[in-house]
C-alpha cells in the first residue's frame, strides 16, 4: 500500500517458507503488472520501515534454545554459521538486531536475491566456500528450518536437515516432508549438538 497503493487480499499466499521476492512477484502477477527494477527496489526499501512499525506495537519472542545454540556454535572454531532466509537483508538484520543475535552470522543469503528458497541456500553455500582459507574444506552441511521449503532446500545443497516444529508445521508434517531430524524446538542443546556432530 505504501509503495503501489494496493490493498489486495493476500490471505491465499502461504508466507511460511517462501521469500519476499516470491511474494512480490506473485502479487504483481495477480495484478497483471510488471514492476520496474526501481519499483521493486523501492518496495524492498519500504519493508524494513513497515517492520519497524510492527515491532513497535508487538512484542516479538525468541524461540527456546536459539540464543544458547548460537552462542555455542559461534564459539566453536569448527563451525561457520550462515543465514538462509526468505526475508530481504535489511529486515533479516533488523530482526536479528532486535534480539542481539546479528553478530553470530558470518554470511547470509536473502529473500530479495532469489525468489526460490533452494536458490538462496545455493547462494549461501557458494558464499561459505568463498570464505574458506587455503587448505580448508566444508566437511558437513546442516540446515535448520521449520518448513518443508527448508527441507527441500537442504536436499538441494546436500545438507542434513534439522527441522524444528516452532512454526506452523508440526513434527509429523516435518517428518513426512523428509527432514533428517525433527525436534519440537532447540531447547535441548546437548541433543542438538549431538545431531550436529558437535557433542563433546
Amino acid at each position: 500500500d505504501a509503495v503501489f497503493g494496493w490493498r489486495d487480499d493476500i490471505s491465499h499466499i502461504r508466507f511460511a517458507g517462501t521469500t519476499d521476492l516470491d511474494i512480490f512477484q506473485k502479487v504483481a502477477t495477480l495484478r497483471a503488472y510488471t514492476p520496474t527494477a526501481q519499483e521493486r527496489d523501492t518496495f524492498f526499501d519500504q519493508l524494513p520501515i513497515e517492520l519497524e512499525k510492527t515491532t513497535a506495537t508487538l512484542k516479538p519472542a525468541i524461540y527456546p534454545g536459539v540464543r544458547e545454540l548460537l552462542d555455542r556454535l559461534t564459539r566453536d572454531p569448527r563451525v561457520l554459521v550462515g543465514l538462509v532466509t526468505g526475508n530481504v537483508e535489511t529486515c533479516a538484520k533488523r530482526k536479528l538486531q532486535f534480539f542481539d543475535l546479528h553478530n553470530h552470522f558470518l554470511l547470509g543469503a536473502f529473500g530479495h536475491e532469489r525468489a526460490d528458497r533452494a536458490d538462496i541456500a545455493r547462494l549461501a553455500l557458494r558464499r561459505a566456500h568463498a570464505m574458506l582459507q587455503a587448505g580448508q574444506k566444508i566437511e558437513k552441511i546442516f540446515l535448520i528450518g521449520d518448513t518443508p521449503s527448508d527441507i527441500d532446500a537442504a536436499k538441494i545443497i546436500h545438507a542434513t536437515c534439522l527441522a524444528v516444529a516452532t512454526g506452523i508445521y508440526d513434527e509429523a508434517s516435518l517428518r513426512q516432508a523428509g527432514a533428517d531430524f525433527v525436534l519440537r524446538d532447540l531447547s535441548n542443546i546437548p541433543e542438538v549438538l549431538h545431531i550436529l556432530n558437535l557433542a563433546e
